[in-house]
């Protein structure tokens, strides 16, 4: 039971890593068509492509983006949402397994490694996605816009750094 406490673990950080990994590179920028298909009710405002909390329109702002960089950003995340969507579909019916048979009366912990491992498969497919629609932004960014964009990731990274220490720090005072 211990090895799966560990394995428990492990996977709720590379999930954790995972979901920060596509905020940062797909939410911030994610242009919501309000297609239903992975939309929701607020990809209806103001054209959609602010998403939640209007992020884009914060992230083109703090990178200055020009009218026609803002446009060519949208269209390089209008199509990597409608390739992806497949994917993160999978993803979410996956994740939505491997929920259940953790939740299960019956401990069956192969079938629980088994289900990690096609969730690993997906999430490493999404990751080859995510790099080929990084690769295609940096090519409309200036060298000082994708030098701006890091440091907003690595303050981002600090943060979420920060969350999990005080969650380990709770952890050890808890236990």
């Amino acid at each position: 039971m211990k090895t799966l406490h560990k394995g428990f673990r492990a996977l709720v950080l590379l999930t954790a890593v995972a979901v920060g990994a596509t905020m940062v590179s797909g939410t911030a920028w994610a242009y919501r068509g309000g297609d239903r298909d992975g939309g929701c009710a607020c990809s209806q405002r103001d054209g959609g492509w602010q998403g939640h909390g209007q992020q884009g329109d914060r992230l083109a702002k703090a990178l200055d983006l020009s009218k026609e960089q803002t446009e060519q950003v949208k269209a390089i995340f209008r199509k990597h949402r409608d390739e992806t969507a497949p994917l993160r579909k999978e993803m979410v019916s996956g994740r939505r397994e491997l929920r259940n048979l953790i939740q299960s009366d019956k401990l069956d912990e192969a079938a629980l490694r088994e289900q990690v491992k096609k969730i690993a498969v997906t999430d490493g497919d999404l990751a080859v996605r995510r790099a080929r629609m990084s690769r295609e932004m940096r090519a409309v960014l200036t060298p000082e816009q994708i030098r701006k964009f890091r440091a907003l990731q690595e303050k981002r990274d600090r943060r979420i750094d920060g969350m999990v220490n005080r969650g380990q720090e709770g952890r050890s005072k808890g236990e």
